[in-house]
């Protein structure tokens, strides 16, 4: 009898077929947590952005009291869905000249609490001091745990977030000697570090920041002692941590060793504000302080 030999051939397109659908549903995967990668960075954004002009808003209402911009006071005045720049003493619904800034749709002011149960802060003439002290939160509805507060001090005095509960030393005191502000731009390319001191008369010094940077951008350290009207005042500002995206950087400013009012900006970009005494006001690209 003769055997047939039987030839037997697999049939490899059914697991090329699997292996296509597999790549394809990761690669569906991966960009649908890109899309919502995307889009809490996009909100978070949002929520930084509007806060920051929520204090920019504040401090130009300050400004118009003090410089008695049409002999009156300014103020401004807070709502669920929205913040009013007003003129007077009183916020008034109806006023002509009353400039609304509307929230978009997916933030909040999800709380008020003012001095009196006030929805309103006006500024004082003379002084810029304010009698509806307090804090404004701002929050995305959709989650909740993101949000920012806005500090509103009786000086008049505005900032974003709260002054740190300890520094980088464990028994530093609590003050506003040593801060950390979490940026959610990079310094990385920036130029030039102003500090401006605006005693009698006023000082400005310019510092060339790439003498400051390391080789890759992911450090900046830099230190001194200015001479402010024959007052020397020693400063060290450095970053904790930087790179192309964020930025954590870090304020040495001791009382012992500085009394003058200074102003710190980058390439022109506000970053923080300190009076004399040592009071701090974040600048609208100085982000917010950052908790250790």
């Amino acid at each position: 009898m003769i055997k047939k030999n039987k030839k037997y051939f697999v049939d490899n397109s059914g697991f090329t077929l699997i292996e296509i659908l597999v790549v394809l549903g990761i690669a569906g995967i991966l960009i649908g947590m890109a899309v919502v990668g995307f889009r809490l960075f996009e909100r978070k954004t949002e929520l930084q952005n509007h806060s920051q002009n929520i204090l920019t808003i504040l401090e130009l209402a300050r400004t118009k009291t003090l410089a008695s911009e049409d002999a009156s006071q300014y103020g401004i005045h807070f709502e669920q869905d929205k913040y009013i720049l007003f003129k007077g003493d009183v916020y008034q619904e109806e006023a002509g000249d009353n400039k609304v800034y509307q929230l978009p749709s997916r933030l909040e002011i999800y709380n008020i609490d003012l001095i009196g149960a006030a929805s309103s802060t006006v500024f004082q003439r003379i002084n810029g001091t304010t009698q509806q002290s307090g804090v404004v939160e701002l929050r995305i509805i959709s989650q909740p745990d993101e949000n920012k507060t806005i500090n509103i001090h009786p000086s008049g005095q505005v900032e974003l977030g709260a002054i740190l509960d300890a520094c980088c030393a464990t028994n530093r005191l609590t003050d506003s000697r040593h801060i950390h502000l979490d940026l959610i731009w990079s310094i990385q390319g920036a130029s030039v570090l102003s500090l401006y001191f605006p005693d009698t008369p006023e000082k400005t010094v310019n510092i060339a920041m790439a003498d400051y940077f390391n080789l890759d951008q992911t450090e900046f350290d830099w230190s001194g002692s200015i001479d402010v009207n024959g007052e020397n005042q020693e400063l060290r500002i450095h970053t904790h941590f930087l790179d192309a995206f964020e930025t954590t950087l870090c304020v040495h400013r001791a009382q012992d060793t500085n009394n003058k009012p200074l102003q710190v900006l980058m390439d022109a970009k506000d970053i923080i504000s300190y009076t004399a005494e040592g009071e701090i006001s974040v600048g609208v690209y100085g982000g917010t302080i950052k908790a250790q």
